[in-house]
């Protein structure tokens, strides 16, 4: 094989449309590990460099976020903020993310936002299915200063407008692709 470093799955869409959810059920039902691309970066460089040090203008909320898990907990706040953090950890090796998740035995990299990291993914040969989660219906689409994918950037795309145990059924459809494309057993059968 050409390309020596590791490929993955990549899950993909606008916030809070269910790509963690339906990552869950991938992990969950048949063993692919993944961590969402913003703990992963948030772990690896925001806590060090914006979190520990953060703090508010508002006399009512003047403090340090106390640990990590309330600055991840206040992510979506600041959504633009940690789109230009994760692009400046990408910088100049836009695949830097994505390598290093995959390198590092995770199966999916859950999020990615910059089309900048996509295309060079994408050439580099890292990706080796790309997967949309839409729940359009109910939730609008994310603004472009945090998200520059779009639907037409999958290869698949998945309907998460329904059901949960619709979207259980075609994460179990997706695994399926996925796992043989990669030569990968279920680790729970």
């Amino acid at each position: 094989m050409a390309n020596s470093k590791p490929t993955g799955l990549l899950v993909i869409g606008d916030g809070r449309h269910g790509k963690d959810t339906f990552c869950d059920f991938l992990r969950d039902d048949h063993g692919l590990r993944f961590v969402s691309s913003s703990e992963f970066v948030g772990r690896e460089i925001l806590w060090d460099k914006w979190g520990s040090r953060r703090t508010w203008r508002s006399l009512w909320l003047r403090r340090r976020y106390p640990n990590f898990d309330a600055m991840f907990a206040d992510r979506s706040n600041h959504r633009a903020t940690w789109f230009h953090h994760i692009t400046a950890y990408n910088t100049p090796d836009a695949t830097k993310t994505a390598a290093t998740m995959f390198s590092r035995g995770y199966h999916i990299y859950c999020g990615m936002r910059s089309r900048r990291e996509f295309e060079a993914g994408r050439a580099a040969g890292i990706f080796s299915l790309v997967v949309w989660v839409d729940r359009s219906e109910h939730l609008p689409r994310e603004s472009r200063d945090s998200m520059q994918l779009t639907r037409q950037d999958a290869d698949i795309v998945i309907d998460n407008n329904g059901s949960l145990q619709h979207l259980r059924a075609q994460a179990a459809a997706t695994a399926q692709i996925f796992q043989q494309a990669q030569g990968l057993q279920n680790a729970h059968t």
